[in-house]
């Protein structure tokens, strides 16, 4: 598992209503993409949820590198995105674990996404297990949908992303607010219990 993720800034004055629109019309068109586990069409708006900013923020699990490159750079979906906004960055990472909710995963409506640094002096398979036993008490959590721990051995960072059924505690990270959920493959990605 990989996982990717891109944020695209807007002007402040921008009608988000545009995003929603582009979302309802072309989220479905991953609903069925060879190697996706899931993507989370992200927004945040101006104003709500604390956000400072308007933003596009999609998330993804691939369940292969194959799928992630055919969308990246293979004509399956990004050239559309790059067209209207400009290329963003995209950052992505290894994938730890994913772990299914205490609430399922089609009531989710918001996401939050945090990250950590793993200090140096600190091993990281130390802080790894700690992360994913973490990982484990909130996908317990109520209103939990789905948890996933990955990390970049780049900069030794590590990224939690959870989808939740309601508004997510303030601990959780960034909120977003999630407009579709593509998921062709998250099953296979989901660790048992």
């Amino acid at each position: 598992m990989e996982a990717m993720h891109y944020a695209i800034t807007l002007p402040a004055d921008y009608d988000m209503a545009i995003i929603r629109a582009r979302v309802a019309s072309k989220g479905p068109l991953l609903d069925e993409f060879p190697g996706l586990g899931l993507k989370a069409y992200l927004i945040r708006e101006k104003g709500v949820q604390g956000s400072a900013v308007n933003q596009y923020a999609p998330f993804y699990l691939w369940a292969s590198p194959e799928g992630m490159g055919r969308f990246l750079w293979e004509g399956g979906g990004f050239a559309g995105l790059v067209a209207s906004f400009g290329r963003p960055s995209v950052r992505r990472w290894a994938g730890v674990s994913c772990l299914s909710g205490a609430t399922p995963l089609s009531e989710a409506r918001f996401a939050t996404l945090q990250g950590t640094s793993i200090a140096a002096e600190i091993d990281p398979a130390g802080a790894i297990a700690e992360a994913r036993e973490r990982l484990a008490l909130d996908a317990a959590r109520d209103g939990s949908c789905l948890s996933a721990l990955a990390v970049d051995p780049t900069d030794w960072k590590l990224v939690v992303f959870r989808l939740w059924a309601y508004e997510p505690p303030g601990e959780a990270g960034t909120v977003y607010q999630l407009l579709h959920l593509s998921r062709p493959g998250i099953d296979g990605l989901i660790a048992p219990r």
